[in-house]
């Protein structure tokens, strides 16, 4: 029982949050689009190179986190596809919303409040792998190699190379400047559940039961795909726990906005986020309890 409480203590103020921006957005007609540029282009990255140039996680965890976090992206891909083929689904539209889970605006929130700050910092990593891959590799899957290069454009790629380097030879960030960017990064946790909460209050169900079906592969393959990987190498379990809990959240909020760009279905990519979402605050605290045991 006590631990039930404290998988609740852990959920609680994430539905919490994205419920109000939710509801916000049910009673009025803001356009957050600006918050989310801020997200993308400013707040994450501060979050991202705090975490990195302090020297919170060793040169061997990054690596672990990168060579395993784009393991447990990329290595099921081919399966996946063919099982869409099977389900005769258009894999331009629905590769991407099972491959790529909501790491960021639930899967953040969730470690650091389960796992506490060490966790959270090779969450942000695992995030960064991920968001990475999406923007490349997720670009390929619905619109060719002809755009790649929009990847080039995103500043988390920056953020990283340049906190690894300062990092590589022991170059100390000004400690005023490290403490402002560090500062904006807190902004990040709350708008993140905040603007996931009003993206899903502007989506309507398209499709009830094709995206049940489609919700049910991406939380169920997240969570085997994850496990499989990690019980093949010998690394910390608190790092097993962030690779199993960030890849078993539900489809990323960032498919809407690549399907919207390439015009890819971005009704039905919508349709299928807001679902497994209200999917996962089902399958998560078993997920949880499973993980804290």
């Amino acid at each position: 029982m006590d631990l039930w409480i404290k998988v609740f203590e852990v959920i609680f103020p994430v539905i919490l949050v994205v419920a109000t921006g939710f509801i916000f957005g049910k009673i009025t007609n803001v356009n957050l689009k600006p918050v989310n540029i801020l997200l993308l282009y400013i707040s994450t990255p501060c979050l991202i190179f705090t975490s990195l140039v302090e020297d919170k996680v060793k040169i061997s965890e990054i690596l672990d986190i990168v060579s395993i976090g784009t393991l447990i992206v990329l290595i099921g891909v081919p399966i996946v596809y063919g099982f869409l083929k099977i389900l005769k689904k258009d894999s331009k539209v629905f590769l991407n919303t099972i491959i790529f889970p909501n790491t960021a605006n639930l899967g953040l929130p969730i470690v650091l409040f389960a796992f506490g700050e060490v966790a959270f910092d090779y969450a942000i990593l695992f995030t960064t792998i991920v968001f990475f891959l999406h923007c490349s590799i997720g670009i390929v899957f619905i619109n060719g190699f002809k755009n790649v290069k929009e990847v080039f454009k995103i500043p988390l790629i920056y953020t990283v190379l340049l906190a690894l380097l300062l990092n590589r030879y022991d170059i100390e960030v000004y400690k005023p400047i490290n403490q402002s960017l560090e500062l904006i990064g807190t902004t990040c946790i709350p708008l993140m559940m905040f603007s996931l909460g009003h993206k899903l209050s502007e989506t309507r169900i398209l499709n009830i039961k094709g995206d049940i079906i489609i919700s049910s592969i991406r939380l169920i393959y997240g969570f085997l795909i994850s496990i499989i990987i990690c019980n093949l190498f010998n690394i910390d379990s608190l790092l097993i726990k962030v690779f199993i809990i960030q890849y078993s959240m539900p489809s990323a909020v960032f498919n809407f906005i690549l399907a919207d760009k390439y015009d890819m279905n971005p009704e039905r990519v919508a349709s299928i986020v807001f679902v497994s979402t209200v999917m996962s605050l089902f399958t998560i605290p078993f997920i949880l309890y499973y993980l804290l045991l």
